[in-house]
């Protein structure tokens, strides 16, 4: 989305912006991420920061804390229940926290089977790429009490994130529509004011 993207300097706005967290694109093949990418944002800003790829083997969540990430996103569609137990196991003791990433209710019963502490709901159809907002904000409202709940994936407006509070969710991971932005920091910052 912005070839050209300087993780650090970004970082840096979206936390002067408000940002409580920042999610770090580490994919190369299909994103042109990379790891390095987080030791830039780790030492420009002290807000956590999310590895964001295809994790299917405790190694790269060792890869993910030795380049600075606090936590690390697990995809339950990639993993399945028993990789997924092993993934948080392994997360745990390394001292990282696990965005556990669903796309319907079977995911989210696995990733509540598995003690996710955070879910992450994707309103995109990994298969299809189209988001399904509706269908998101439900299984926002079916994760019970004491879990995190993060909406992830078609939020770029206000309206937006109020209709994601409204079904519960503690927080947004915004990607795309900040990235198209002209100015990502601003576009964060008009976004979280008032």
């Amino acid at each position: 989305l912005r070839p050209d993207a300087d993780a650090g300097d970004l970082a840096q706005r979206y936390a002067r912006a408000g940002a409580a967290a920042i999610s770090v694109l580490t994919d190369g093949p299909d994103f042109g991420g990379k790891l390095s990418d987080l030791a830039a944002v780790r030492a420009r800003v002290g807000v956590p920061a999310l590895r964001k790829d295809f994790l299917i083997h405790p190694i790269q969540l060792e890869e993910a804390r030795g380049w600075g990430a606090d936590a690390a996103l697990l995809i339950v569609a990639m993993l399945g229940e028993a990789r997924l137990r092993d993934m948080l196991r392994a997360a745990e003791q390394l001292g990282l926290e696990a965005l556990v990433e669903v796309h319907d209710a079977d995911e989210l019963r696995v990733a509540l089977r598995a003690e996710a502490r955070i879910i992450g709901v994707n309103a995109r159809d990994l298969k299809t790429l189209q988001i399904n907002s509706e269908g998101a904000l439900g299984l926002i409202r079916a994760i019970p009490d004491g879990v995190l709940r993060v909406a992830e994936s078609g939020l770029s407006s206000k309206d937006d994130l109020r209709r994601a509070a409204d079904a519960g969710a503690d927080a947004a991971l915004i990607g795309t529509a900040l990235m198209r932005a002209p100015d990502p920091g601003a576009a964060l910052a008009a976004l979280l004011g008032g």
